[in-house]
This record gives C-alpha cells, structure tokens and sequence, in this order.
C-alpha cells in the first residue's frame, strides 16, 4: 500500500514503478504553442553564487537589482534544482539528461582529456537545426582539449570565453596555461572577465540582423575563485575582508556586485535593439556556495552535497506578455526541464537523440500548473519522489563523504532537520528499489586521461598546436596570479 503522505505526483510514479512502467517517458515530438511567437532565448548562468546572496531570495550584502528585476518582471522560481558542482549542472541544462547518463557526473581536473560524451545532443543543436543563431559567451567546463568537446562542435555558432573551471580574471589563464578563446582560436587581452562577456553577448546582440531568432548562452565565470573584482568594487567590501584571496568574503561579494552590473548591460542591450517583448530571459545558478564564503541558508549544505543548500538555487524566468510578472512558484523543477521547455517554445524537435529526461515546464512557468515531474534523480545514491527525499546510507560526492541513512519531507521539513528514514521504512524500500531501476540506464564517462605534456600553452588540442610557440611570450608577459587560486584549485590543477 502507498502511504497517504505521499503527493498525487508521487503516487503515480511509485504506481508505475510498480507496474514496471517508466514514468519519465521521453517526448518525442514538440510544436510551439499555438499563437505564440518564437522567442529569442537568453539564459544566463552564475557559479558559485550561495542561495541568500541574491536580492530576490532576501540577500541583503550586495544588492542584486539587475538580477532581481527578471525575478520582479517575471517568476520566480523557488524549487528549482541543479546538480551540487559544475560539470553535471552544466550538461543537465544543455542535453536535458541527467549526469550520470553524459558522462559528466564527475568534473574533468585542469588536466584532463575527456569530456561530455560525444553522442549527447544539446538544446544549441536542437535550437540551430530549428533556424536559430546560438551563440555562448562565457565558461564551458565540459572538457577543455579535444576538439569535438568544446563549443562549437557542440552546436554553437559562435564562442568566447574559457573552456575550464576557473580563471585569473585579469590574464584569463589557469596556472599559466592561456584559457581565453573565440570561435576556436586563442585571444591574449587584459580585462577583467566578467565584463568582456558582458560587453560580446551585447555586441551580439546588438549586431544581430534579426533575419532569425538567436539563442544566448552566457554562463558567467562570476562568482566562482579566485575571487577578484576591480579596486572601486573590492574597496566597497573591503570591511568584509580585504584583497583577492580565495577565501575573502568581501571580494567575493565584491564579485557578485561585477555580475548583477555585467547582468544589467546585457539587458540593456536587449532593451536597445528593441527586442524585449521578444525575448525570453532565464536566469539560474549552477550549484550551492562554497562552505568557505556561501551563504546557503536557510538550507542545509553546501556546493558538493546533495543536501538541499547543494543543489537548490536561485532562478528566474522573464518574458514580458508570456511570463506573468510578479510571479512565483515553488513546484519542483531542474535544470534538465530547460532543454524541452526552450525546444517547445522554439518550435524545435526534440526526437532526435537520446531520450530526454527533462520535461516541458512552460504550463508551471505560466499557468500556475504543477510539476510535470514527480521525481529527481539527483543521483544513483540521491533521488526526490515527491515530497520525500531519500538519501542512500554511505552516499558520497567529493567533499560531501560517509553519509548515514537519510530520509526527509521535504515540503514539510525543507531544512533537513527531521531524518524520517527509521520511522518510514517503506518508503525507503520503495525509493531504494527505484533507484536500482535507475541504474540499468546510468552510463560510463570517457576514460580519465592526462593532457599529453602536460601543460600546454593554451587549452584545446588544436590552438595549442597551432599557436602555442607563438603565444608563449605573449602569455608569460601577462604575469599570471596563480597566487589567487585556492588551495584547493591548485591541486586539483597539479592532479
């Protein structure tokens, strides 16, 4: 029998579990809503950014009205999941799949080879082969060498911005090596990052001939370490902590101020080319804050756990005449929903690859209607069914080690405080029973291997080979801070 606490949404996946049905069918067809228009799409992207730094979730240090106006003049989303690091949430929002089917679960190191699997599909092919620019502007982190890993084999039109997890924000490199790239060849300038991407997504925008949609991808390196920020905007939280360190509070707020501003241009340039009305804006983050200088609370965790302060970010979505403004939700979405959400608003196909385990939340983001997903698998040790939370006894990821028998209702007890799981029994058998199911479909990543001579001039295979010796001066000129990365960046780098 089911337990009555159990949502509607939750008794019908169990039911067909049950039955020894899928309830997460794929869609294989999508058509734009009857009436509506094909919207340019702009998605933009933060890293690192803690729960509660943000205005439109209460965040009072830094204020965030840029950020907070998508929220204002849109919806807010308030149950809206990534996965707990980089790598897994990037691939989650760009193929509709979930991480431990892309081969991306684990994050390639700043020496790594491998990368997303190479016979994922992401929402830029979708979107292209449906008449749309695509464009990305920003950090990828979803395998830096190979040439069929990086942007614009992977559907993107046009790229600027780094391949890897981190940068010197002033120089673009990482522990030396150049990581700074458009459209496949390697750029050598001074500018503190979060600005130049700001300044290519509006000069794209604003260069557009309009002869199609476009679609922007714009995941800022911002605020992820090193923290740095310009002298004017560290100066403003200095009495938080001065200089750049990784483990400085201030110039990470200092950071997070660089953002909403570089947030903020990249709407005026929407507001500019006279394209507002046509343009949906989706905002998200892509995992919990860092223990060291995260503000997650009120939630439980912090980026590499699956605890709720891991994996549940801001979000918003805004669409003037579409997007009621004003609005909110806290139905359970992830970041897998964007890739067929996007595809039905661009009347683009969804059928063409692997079975999406995203779902197509344009009636929740609207309408008021519910999820259209009674679970998450978060991961094969870490699944949502529901209003429960079911984490397995020695679950594990990175930081996040050794974890006890957990199980929570999550609607009732969001902050995690209540371990359910010696009262509930059943459903723990239920829940653990279905993620057994689950892993019949897990699949592995590329094999790990080392960047040959390790390191290069510059990432990507071919750049380096064709412009690494020229670059070599240029690059050791620009007196790379390796001295800003954390220690733990730094080892990951030497790994």
């Amino acid at each position: 029998m089911i337990p009555k606490s159990y949502d509607r949404m939750s008794r019908r996946g169990l039911l067909l579990s049950m039955a020894g049905l899928n309830p997460w069918l794929p869609l294989r067809g999508h058509a734009t809503p009857a009436g509506a228009p094909r919207p340019n799409i702009v998605v933009l992207l933060s890293d690192d950014m803690g729960w509660e730094q943000v205005g439109l979730n209460g965040g009072k240090e830094v204020r965030t009205p840029n950020i907070d106006r998508i929220a204002r003049e849109g919806l807010k989303m308030s149950q809206f999941y990534v996965q707990p690091v980089c790598t897994p949430s990037r691939s989650c929002l760009l193929t509709g799949r979930y991480a431990w089917k892309t081969g991306t679960e684990r994050r390639p190191t700043g020496s790594a080879r491998q990368g997303m699997l190479r016979d994922e599909r992401t929402v830029a092919e979708a979107l292209r082969e449906a008449g749309y620019a695509t464009w990305m502007v920003g950090k990828w982190h979803l395998g830096e060498w190979q040439a069929g890993h990086l942007p614009r084999a992977r559907g993107f039109d046009h790229h600027y911005g780094h391949y890897g997890a981190l940068i010197d924000s002033y120089t673009h490199t990482r522990g030396g090596v150049l990581d700074w790239h458009r459209n496949g060849k390697p750029v050598v300038e001074e500018g503190y990052s979060t600005f130049p991407l700001a300044k290519e997504a509006s000069s794209l925008i604003a260069r557009h001939d309009g002869k199609r949609p476009f679609f922007l991808y714009l995941p800022f390196n911002a605020v992820h370490g090193p923290h740095m920020a310009p002298p004017d905007y560290l100066k403003k939280y200095e009495h938080l902590g001065g200089g750049r360190g990784a483990q400085c509070r201030g110039a990470q707020r200092a950071q997070m101020e660089c953002l909403d501003v570089a947030v903020g241009r990249v709407l005026q340039a929407i507001r500019d080319k006279g394209v507002d009305r046509q343009t949906l804006v989706v905002f998200l983050n892509d995992n919990g804050g860092p223990r060291v200088v995260g503000a997650n609370g009120p939630y439980r965790g912090f980026k590499s756990h699956y605890h709720e302060g891991g994996i549940r970010v801001p979000a918003a979505a805004r669409w003037p005449g579409q997007i009621p403004a004003g609005g909110s939700t806290d139905e359970m979405l992830h970041a897998i929903d964007l890739f067929p959400t996007l595809c039905r608003l661009a009347g683009a196909g969804i059928g063409k690859g692997l079975p999406l385990d995203g779902r197509d939340a344009w009636p929740t983001m609207t309408s008021r209607a519910s999820s259209p997903r009674s679970e998450i698998v978060h991961s094969l040790q870490v699944m949502r069914a529901g209003d429960w939370k079911f984490i397995e006894q020695g679950a594990s990821y990175y930081e996040w080690t050794g974890q006890p028998l957990q199980l929570y209702n999550i609607r009732e007890d969001p902050y995690e405080k209540q371990n359910l799981a010696a009262e509930r029994p059943e459903i723990v058998s239920r829940l653990r029973e279905r993620l057994a199911y689950y892993r019949q479909f897990a699949r592995e990543g590329e094999p790990e291997e080392r960047i040959p001579d390790y390191p290069p001039v510059v990432y990507g295979e071919e750049e380096n080979r064709e412009y690494g010796e020229s670059l070599r001066e240029k690059i050791k000129a620009l007196g790379a801070n390796e001295e800003a990365e954390s220690p733990r960046a730094r080892q990951q780098r030497k790994k």
